[in-house]
């Protein structure tokens, strides 16, 4: 392993457009189109602009999309073979990672960390396996959200940057994404809160190719922040997206932002965020120390109240920045005359409170005292929270008899 004071660090951002890559302590981002192609005839796989190269010359079949592949279980069949979504993503992060290492180092970094958006068990899964398929140790592989790299980002900067709340814009092609965040002091910890929605007033970029469309271009991204940043305050607002490499055309758009806030550029936000993350996770002691909030993380405390040696106490199945996809609980609990128990859930500036009573009127009678029950509770995201509740039985004088159920309970709408 490398020296966790100077961890090497493999900061990666995917989405289907585009993939970036930024080889910590390194801080140039590599950008690739994610497209493979496959050497027609050799088994020999070309990634990024060489690909399309390749296409063009009639040397190589091309695959893109291959987020979406893997997410719909998808195949492609390449030069007479068929491979699976998740296969192709694998040899992409291979071949990606060997041209980074080829630019920068050639040592195997000490953490990965993948960003990407609309996290989901099986997408998840599927790119740590892929990772573990090239050789890296599963516990230094880290699949992160967009809103999280952002907040790693951020709070690398100075203070006065992320003071007040922080806006995002990202752009790449067909789509358009605001990012928010906000830093609440009043906590015992640093507790960061970030939000993104996607905008459906996203278009082609070939329309920055001529002036009329280029104005329009700029109206749209002025029209979409007068309304999402509607009267707050920003003590900073990001754009990022290699589109706003060359920005002249929108001039409108930017001078908007700059009445609202101090407006900074940069096209590898996620990258440098995802790399930040892992010197983070590098570290012996967290750097930031933070309770973060954001797609991947539970927004609250999820907990139901028992009595446990004569003192009540409150049982956590989940606390807010835990990341959701972590194991699962597992409780015996004896309930009182009540039908039902009460699941807790309290966001993490204590404002929002929510109860939802489940009922347990499924489970065999018996006496009080004598109804014991089993309840397992796994995430299936943020905000949906699974409970399988089945009846555990009493020693020998109540055999359990199997019978169980599974609720799923909407922590927030």
């Amino acid at each position: 392993m490398g020296d966790t004071m100077n961890p090497r660090v493999l900061g990666i951002a995917l989405s289907d457009i585009s993939t970036g890559l930024i080889f910590y302590p390194d801080d140039e981002a590599i950008i690739f189109p994610t497209i493979i192609s496959k050497k027609k005839s050799e088994e020999a796989w070309v990634v990024g602009e060489e690909a399309y190269a390749l296409a063009l010359d009639g040397k190589g079949i091309i695959t893109d999309k291959l987020l979406k592949l893997a997410r719909k279980n998808g195949t492609a069949t390449i030069d007479g073979t068929k491979y699976d979504g998740k296969e192709i993503l694998k040899i992409f992060f291979k071949e990606i990672i060997n041209v980074g290492m080829e630019k920068l180092y050639k040592e195997k970094p000490d953490e990965v960390v993948i960003a990407i958006a609309e996290l989901d068990k099986y997408i998840v899964r599927d790119i740590r396996e892929a990772f573990v398929g090239l050789g890296y140790q599963p516990n230094h592989i880290h699949v992160i959200s967009k809103e999280e790299s952002f907040i790693y980002f951020v709070l690398s900067l100075k203070k006065d940057i992320w003071s007040n709340r922080v806006g995002m814009f990202d752009l790449s092609d067909v789509s358009l994404t605001y990012y928010e965040m906000m830093v609440n002091r009043n906590t015992r910890k640093l507790s960061v809160n970030a939000e993104s929605e996607n905008m459906d007033e996203a278009f082609n970029l070939q329309i920055l190719n001529n002036p009329s469309g280029a104005k329009l271009a700029d109206k749209i991204l002025t029209s979409v922040a007068e309304k999402v940043m509607d009267r707050k305050k920003f003590s900073s607002i990001f754009l990022t997206g290699q589109v706003f490499a060359e920005h002249e055309w929108a001039e409108g758009f930017i001078g908007f932002l700059c009445s609202r806030g101090r407006v900074y550029l940069d096209t590898n936000i996620f990258a440098k965020g995802a790399a930040f993350k892992g010197v983070d996770l590098a570290s012996e002691n967290s750097i930031y120390n933070i309770l973060a909030t954001c797609e991947g993380r539970l927004k609250s405390d999820v907990f139901i109240n028992v009595f446990s040696n004569g003192k009540s106490c409150k049982m956590y199945l989940g606390k807010a920045g835990d990341i959701w996809d972590e194991p699962n609980e597992e409780l015996f609990l004896i309930p009182d005359e009540r039908e039902s128990i009460d699941i807790n859930i309290v966001s993490v500036d204590g404002k929002s409170k929510k109860n939802i009573p489940i009922t347990l009127d499924f489970l065999p009678k018996r006496p009080v005292k004598t109804r014991r029950f089993c309840l397992k509770s796994h995430f299936l995201s943020d905000k949906v929270m699974n409970l399988e509740i089945s009846d555990a039985g009493f020693g020998d004088m109540y055999p359990a008899t199997g019978v169980k159920r599974n609720i799923e309970v909407n922590i927030w709408d």
